[in-house]
């Protein structure tokens, strides 16, 4: 038989700083899973997986390590799951009761809570569900009720002036006592870059000269001190950006002000964030040395806010969607106006520009193109979703696929009782004198071995059933869309939120788009249509 897999999660976020609690800590909490195993025969020669969560709120699944356990999960290769109590699993009751209730059974996988005492494998679960819910809804206020804490003594000790997050802007570092102080290598560069913007100089010039006089990036320069920060970069290089520049030349901090509450996450203890207006702000001003005079700053500022007036559309379709596929930075949308009044935009990599190893696309592309080959792939999905029914078609298929896995799954089952009872009879048989021990040896061999391959064949059932069941619901929402904005005459914002996760350009100047329908060409044959 094949040895089960125990998956041990273990998880410390910053609020448990605020608990004063020994037992939360890492160490602790692997201390208590493997005494656990060794105190459990059935355990003791199976196969043992750490996964771990440092830093990450127990509120949502947002979390690297969980992530990787249910995954794992999810393809059978998780068979046991092992935490110390609830709370470090998740502190979402919601979220973990469904966990509980539906995802674990129906993948067969087993639950073991220490601290609560709760063992799926062995428990009556429906018996125990009122008390597991009503703890992981004490969890969840309480995780709430501390966020909220947390943000009351942060925003406290930001109307003192002190700089609470975790990395400085670049330009300074953080003291001891939470105050920002100017970095004797870079401020200096901040400060050439406010001198260059003043002289007119346009922010791509600027970011230009930067990147040929071989200034290290904020980014490189944090990885070359081996600073912790989580950046995703391009071929593990970073180089100077007109973003950057533009980023650093508003940035109200390099005045001495200390800016705090600019974003806040959408939800307590959510990973996203969303803006704040800027009267919500908190501004102390004068609260550490500046960089530059308060009067170079606003200077610089309204000369980019000129600079920025007719350039912006915030409602353009693409915004933002537009990437390089070559160094993965966005590109940014370029508009013109024309002699007779007439507004064209166009999408060209600036990274070529700024560093030439990466080999960016050097053609400029019309933004009408762009939304031109969108439109006609919409046009064409659309049409065969409203030519064929492709969301019964969509549905009876699931259902057909799933009848059948259904079906394989009581077979398999059946199979292996039989299998079972047949190795039982073999054993009375050489138990009696009827069968030698060789040959019982070798039958029991091979049906141990067709009894595992049995094994594999169920969990690969489940897995593609688990797969079935949560396609359908983002398959179905997806087909209802463009039934609903079916023809696809225009390109609007609202269109490529809902059916566009991002644009590539690619070197030849073609474009790649990666949709967030791409499941739906599985059932309508969509590639071939095109």
């Amino acid at each position: 038989m094949k040895s089960q897999v125990i998956g041990l999660y273990l998880r410390l976020s910053n609020e448990d700083e605020y608990e004063v609690q020994e037992s939360n800590s890492i160490t602790s909490q692997r201390e208590i899973l493997k005494d656990y195993i060794q105190h459990h025969r059935e355990f003791r020669d199976c196969f043992v997986i750490e996964f771990c969560d440092e830093g990450y709120s127990g509120t949502n699944f947002e979390r690297p390590g969980v992530q990787r356990l249910l995954e794992q999960t999810k393809r059978g290769e998780i068979h046991t799951i092992i935490v110390k109590d609830f709370s470090r699993f998740g502190r979402n009751y919601i979220e973990v009761g469904n966990y509980l209730e539906q995802v674990f059974p129906f993948l067969g996988v087993r639950f073991i809570s220490v601290n609560d005492e709760f063992d799926s494998g062995s428990s009556d679960f429906s018996g125990e569900y009122f008390d597991i819910a009503f703890k992981n809804l004490i969890y969840d206020l309480y995780s709430k009720d501390l966020s909220e804490k947390i943000i009351s003594v942060r925003r406290m000790k930001a109307s003192q002036g002190k700089f609470i997050t975790s990395y400085a802007p670049y330009g300074y570092q953080k003291s001891k006592e939470q105050r920002l102080v100017p970095d004797s290598e870079t401020a200096p560069i901040v400060r050439r870059i406010f001198d260059m913007a003043v002289q007119g100089i346009p922010k791509a010039h600027i970011a230009n000269t930067l990147n040929k006089e071989g200034v290290l990036s904020p980014l490189m320069l944090r990885r070359q001190r081996g600073e912790h920060f989580p950046c995703k970069t391009v071929n593990e290089k970073s180089f100077w950006k007109t973003s950057k520049i533009f980023s650093i030349l508003k940035d109200q901090r390099y005045t001495g002000d200390a800016v705090y509450g600019k974003v806040k996450p959408t939800t307590v203890g959510s990973s996203k964030d969303c803006a704040v207006p800027e009267e919500e702000w908190i501004i102390v001003p004068n609260a550490h040395e500046a960089i530059v005079s308060r009067e170079i700053f606003e200077k610089v500022n309204d000369m980019v806010q000129k600079r920025n007036k007719y350039s912006q559309d915030k409602t353009a379709a693409l915004k933002g969607k537009v990437r390089c596929a070559t160094c993965n930075h966005i590109i940014s949308r370029k508009k013109r106006v024309h002699a007779k009044g007439e507004i064209t935009a166009t999408y060209r990599c600036n990274g070529q520009n700024m560093i030439k190893e990466f080999g960016c696309c050097t053609k400029t592309i019309e933004e009408s193109q762009i939304e031109y080959t969108i439109l006609t792939m919409l046009q064409k999905a659309a049409s065969i979703v409203v030519d064929t029914k492709v969301l019964e078609i969509t549905k009876e298929f699931s259902a057909s696929k799933e009848k059948k896995l259904e079906k394989l799954l009581i077979k398999y089952e059946t199979e292996i009782k039989q299998l079972t009872n047949h190795r039982l009879e073999r054993y009375k048989a050489y138990k009696d004198g009827l069968l030698l021990r060789e040959d019982f040896v070798k039958e029991k061999i091979a049906l141990e071995k067709r009894i595992d391959m049995l094994l594999l064949d169920i969990e690969k059932c489940k897995q593609e059933l688990w797969k079935i069941k949560c396609a359908d619901t983002k398959e179905t929402d997806a087909i209802l869309q463009l039934e609903k904005f079916a023809p696809f005459h225009i390109l609007t914002r609202e269109i490529v939120e809902i059916f566009v996760k991002q644009i590539y350009i690619c070197q030849d100047g073609s474009l790649q788009i990666e949709w967030k329908f791409e499941d739906i060409y599985s059932y309508v044959s969509f590639h071939k249509v095109l």
